[in-house]
This record gives C-alpha cells, sequence and structure tokens, in this order.
C-alpha cells in the first residue's frame, strides 16, 4: 500500500529507483501513477503492484540480507559453542589454572619473539622480563629473541650478555641476530630451523604482554581439539586516548565474535601472526614467505590448502602496545589490507584446484575473496538501504510489503549481533569497557566506510605494483611494567631514531640503572666509544658473539676499559630505590586487578 502524493510537490518512489538505475520517466507514466484523488481504499490508500526497480532493489536487500543472517546465526553458534564446551576453561579464577595444570601432559615449548631493533629496542627487554617471569608453563622453556637491524645499535652487546641466560624455573634466553633478514617472516624462519628443537612453539610480537595463564590456555585447548595451532586474541594494555579505546573495542568484537563465528560456519581458523601456539613438526613442514605483507595470512591459507587445522581460542589473550598515532594506525590497517588481498587474488585458483573437502573449499572462499562482498552488502544494508528508505519517507510514502519484511529483518539480525557481542562483554571484559564496546558497534558505518576506503586504495596499489616494502608500525612508547608506570619512550620519535641509530641506548638495570625520568639506563653514546671488544659481531649462522658479562650476564651498561663498573664519565646513575623495588618484586598484573 501507498499513499499518493501531488506530482508538483513530491517525487514518486519509482521515480528516485529508476533515476538511480538510469532509466527515464515518462511524464504519461508520472500523470497516471503519481497522481491519485486518494480516496480509494481506507483512509486514502490504495494499492500498487511493485515495480520492476522496487523488485531489484528488494533483491539487492534480500541478498544482503542472506549474509546479515549467516553472521547472526554463526555468532550465536559460536558464542553458545564455547560457553558449552567443558574441554576448555574460562580464564579469570583461581581454580582454572589448577585445573589446567592437572589437564596438560608436559611438552617441551619454545617461545619465539621477533623484533626490529630500531623501532622495538625500547620495549623488547620489558617483554623477556615478562614473559621469563610471568608467563605460567608447567616446564622450563627456552626464549629465542630473534632480531634484525639495518644498522648496529650499542643495544646488541647488552642483548648479547644476556645470550645463554638461565631465569628462575630453569628458563633460558638465547638471542639471535639474524644478519640479511629484512622482515619478521625471516627471524622467525631463523629461529625455526637454528634453535627450535621442542615439541611446541609459541610465537608472540615485541609488544606483546601475554596473560599469565594464556599459554596454559592455548596448550590445554591444543591437547583437547588435537589441532596444529591454536590461536588467542589480542586486547591493548595501554588505553589512554579516544583511537586506542576504539582499537581496543574492535579488538575484542573481532576476536571473541567475529573469529568464532568464522570458526563456526567454516570450521577453520586464521594464525594472526602473534599469541599462537603451533605444533613444531607441523611448523617446520612450511616457510614464512617474505615477499608478501601479512606472511600470517599466507601461511594460514597454505596450510589450510594441506588439511592443516587451526582453531581460535579467545580466552588465550595477549595485551600489545597501540600505534603511536593515526598515521601510523593507517599504514598498519593498509599493510594488513594489501596483505589480504594479495592472498586473497594470489590463492584463488589454487582453492578450486587443491584436493580439500568442498566444505572446506567453501570455507577459503568466505574467508578471502567473499571479504570484498561482504563489506559491499554491509555498506548497502547500512548506508544505501537506508538512505533510499529516508527518501521515500520524506516523500510521503512506505515501502510494499516485501521490502519492509526485508528490511525489518536487516535491523533484528543486526539487534540480535549487538545483543551477542554484548553478551560476550559482559562475561569476558571489565564493566569499563562495554560502553566502548557497544559504541563501536553502533557506530559501525564509519568503520565500514574505513574498510572500502582501504580496500580500494589496496586493489589500487596491488593492480600498479606498488604493494611492497615493509612499513613499520611505530608503538606508543609508554607502557606497564608489572603494573606500574614506566617511562621508556624517551623524547625521539622513530624517524629520529632511524636517522641516527648510534644515538641512543637501552638497559634494563641489574644493579647499575638510569635515573627517575630514565629507568632503564638510557643515555646517548658514540660508536666510537664503544669498546672494540663489545661492539656486536656476526658470525656465518647469523647470531651474535660478542662476549657475554662473566657475572652471570646480567643485562648491564656498557663499561670502558674492561673493568667492572670503572669511571665511565657516561656511566648511568643508581636507580631510585622505588624503581629498583618495583622491578625485582613485580606486584600483581595490572590488567587481572583492574578487572
Amino acid at each position: 500500500w501507498r499513499r499518493p502524493a501531488t506530482a508538483s510537490l513530491h517525487m514518486h518512489p519509482e521515480q528516485v529507483l529508476r533515476l538511480l538505475l538510469g532509466e527515464s520517466w515518462p511524464d504519461a507514466a508520472w500523470d497516471e501513477r503519481g497522481s491519485g484523488s486518494g480516496e480509494s481504499g481506507s483512509g486514502g490508500l490504495e494499492p500498487m503492484p511493485m515495480n520492476r526497480p522496487e523488485w531489484v532493489f528488494f533483491g539487492l536487500l534480500t541478498f544482503c540480507d542472506v549474509f546479515v543472517l549467516l553472521l547472526l546465526v554463526s555468532s550465536i553458534g559460536g558464542f553458545i559453542g564455547r560457553l558449552c564446551d567443558r574441554r576448555t576453561t574460562r580464564t579469570g579464577h583461581s581454580d582454572s589454572t589448577s585445573r589446567l595444570r592437572a589437564a596438560l601432559a608436559t611438552q617441551s615449548m619454545t617461545v619465539i619473539v621477533p623484533c626490529y631493533l630500531p623501532n622495538e629496542q625500547h620495549i623488547l627487554m620489558e617483554t623477556v622480563e615478562h614473559i621469563l617471569s610471568r608467563l605460567e608453563y608447567p616446564a622450563a622453556f627456552t626464549l629465542i629473541l630473534c632480531y634484525n637491524t639495518p644498522t648496529p645499535l650499542p643495544v646488541e652487546a647488552d642483548l648479547a650478555r644476556l645470550d645463554g641466560k638461565v631465569y628462575p624455573g630453569g628458563r633460558t634466553l638465547r638471542i639471535l641476530n639474524v644478519i640479511g633478514s629484512h622482515s619478521k617472516a625471516e627471524n622467525i624462519n631463523a629461529a625455526m630451523s637454528r634453535m627450535v628443537d621442542s615439541e611446541l612453539v609459541a610465537i608472540y610480537d615485541a609488544d606483546h604482554h601475554p596473560d599469565p595463564e594464556s599459554l596454559l590456555v592455548a596448550t590445554a585447548y591444543m591437547r583437547a581439539y588435537g589441532v596444529d595451532c591454536v590461536q588467542g586474541s589480542t586486547y591493548l594494555r595501554i588505553t589512554r586516548s579516544p583511537m586506542a579505546y576504539w582499537i581496543n573495542a574492535e579488538f575484542f568484537v573481532t576476536h571473541f565474535v567475529y573469529f568464532p563465528a568464522l570458526q563456526f560456519i567454516t570450521a577453520m581458523g586464521v594464525f594472526g601472526g602473534s599469541n599462537a601456539v603451533w605444533r613444531v613438526a607441523t611448523l617446520n613442514q612450511y616457510q614464512f614467505r617474505c615477499d608478501v605483507q601479512t606472511e600470517d595470512i599466507e601461511l594460514s591459507t597454505r596450510v589450510a590448502l594441506g588439511s592443516v587445522r587451526i582453531r581460535f581460542c579467545p580466552e588465550a589473550r595477549s595485551g600489545e602496545l597501540p600505534p603511536s598515532g593515526f598515521k601510523a594506525l593507517y599504514r598498519q590497517r593498509l599493510r594488513w589490507a594489501i596483505g589480504w588481498d594479495q592472498v586473497s587474488m594470489e590463492h584463488f585458483r589454487g582453492i578450486f584446484r587443491s584436493k580439500i573437502s568442498c566444505y572446506r573449499k567453501l570455507g577459503l572462499l568466505y574467508l578471502l575473496p567473499m571479504r570484498w562482498l561482504i563489506v559491499l552488502t554491509a555498506i548497502f544494508n547500512a548506508c544505501i538501504a537506508p538512505c533510499l528508505s529516508l527518501v521515500y519517507m520524506c516523500n510521503g510514502y512506505t515501502w510494499d510489503t516485501p521490502v519492509a519484511i526485508a528490511f525489518q529483518l536487516s535491523f533484528y539480525a543486526f539487534i540480535g549481533i549487538s545483543v551477542v557481542i554484548l553478551a560476550n562483554a559482559v562475561l569476558f571484559e571489565p564493566p569499563r569497557n562495554w560502553i566502548f564496546i557497544l559504541l563501536f558497534q553502533a557506530l559501525g558505518v564509519p568503520y565500514l566506510l574505513w574498510q572500502v576506503v582501504l580496500i580500494c586504495i589496496s586493489l589500487c596499489r596491488i593492480c600498479t605494483g606498488s604493494d611492497g616494502g615493509w612499513a613499520v608500525t611505530k608503538r606508543a612508547r609508554d607502557t606497564q611494567h608489572f603494573g606500574v608506570p614506566m617511562n621508556v619512550g624517551l623524547s625521539e620519535d622513530l624517524d629520529e631514531l632511524e636517522a641516527d641509530p648510534k644515538g641512543l641506548r637501552h638497559t634494563l638495570p641489574s644493579g647499575a640503572a638510569g635515573s627517575s625520568s630514565d629507568p632503564f639506563g638510557a643515555g646517548r653514546r658514540t660508536a666510537a666509544s664503544r669498546p672494540a671488544s663489545l661492539r656486536p659481531r656476526g658470525g656465518p649462522d647469523g647470531a651474535s658473539l660478542a662476549a657475554a658479562d662473566e657475572g652471570g650476564g646480567e643485562y648491564a651498561p656498557f663499561e670502558e676499559g674492561g673493568g667492572g663498573g670503572g669511571g665511565d664519565a657516561d656511566a648511568a646513575p643508581t636507580p631510585p630505590p622505588a624503581i629498583a623495588t618495583a622491578v625485582a618484586g613485580a606486584p600483581p598484573d595490572f590488567r587481572q586487578r583492574q578487572q
């Protein structure tokens, strides 16, 4: 039913649709359908059949609703499946860890932390200390810090002193300088081929601080499901800006709602590059590629084509640092978009040619090339259709019954997905984050437009051949060290650091440290002032061969003249008692205390 309007004041909805479809509107047709006495039917309404443009619009809306309903059903299924799964346990309970320890068969473990020194030299030792002292695992493990750097840095000699140091619990730190590496993929490949001899391997980025029980949860999950890889979730451990709160809400919705929904409908997961546990025997059969922007997604596709099983475990959580600003965020997300599009275009034919099951092929198609279609349908449902409906209402018309039902279906599906997101937030997030998660879901249109812009730029760069090169993500420097704020940022940004990489040094206090404003003993030291015996050297295998400290390999400042604490004018002063106490006896984890 449609309320007629006068031709002089209103535009008929069919006119709008015909104009959008590039068709003309005959004046005779307008005179016939655009005017009326309004006396037929009840209340001046007259029945009119749907015309061709309206049926086209109804078809598009129905097609988009299929994806919305698919997301709703998969989100509900993934959420209920995780709640009813007795093989895994939610984190945050005192008896959770004990049950996991009792059920976990002890397996040898290696932890790999790849890093790019000019960008991450100020945060890597904090990550090392966190993993070696806070991460729970029932057996001793080895932490491999594999790094690359374009130019020698003073911190390399300090790292070399720590190579082979044994921490409490039999945990060992190994340092690997991957000479000639230009990417994270090359660093991990070198560590896997040269140093890893365990059954399992966990991979964390240099800015990641995994929750204490996260490795236990991921390993128990792997044992319960018998999979080859378990991918955990990520959150921002520092949220001091609106952008950080937005990213944190995005991470939560992605890892706790959309990824489990993807797993529910495709029966497969995706390796996200960090906070993941792999079986070494499986990962050794593959190599990370260095010629793509997202080596993790490319590896996930290849292993999926080879019938390797990956599953998501959102309860295995790890906190990372936010990008330093919007420019860094844009470059990071553009790199992600280019990487996803590269993989989608490269492996599209390989999906059809592979010998995997049809259901798995459909899952890979849904994961990769159908991303573009899903984003377009979401834009149509969230932007185009409401705007067109608004034009109808402003001109005094209502949609025919089929179109109205399609609109209602889309709206209620959105409400259902929002309820699932809110339920996950109530169960797994502190109350202070609920409002930001709801705002992220409610303001989804700008996020969708942001994704469309990134995809368009990505495809343009790929088609023009300008998709190469690695854009390093600048991270925020302020961080939390075991719940204690530590200013490790200094005043230099990455641009100055790359211009003068030898002008900064960064050390962790161990008997000697920096001032209160520079607790890690960072100071300026020119390359000429460094003793030749302490300058980084590399062998054919890429490992740093600088001499280790005879006093147990402590992470100490440079010392001139080969003496122990000799009178170097640039030596760092003794740290204040508060800083030394905070590093030596760490209070409980900041995130757990807040929860």
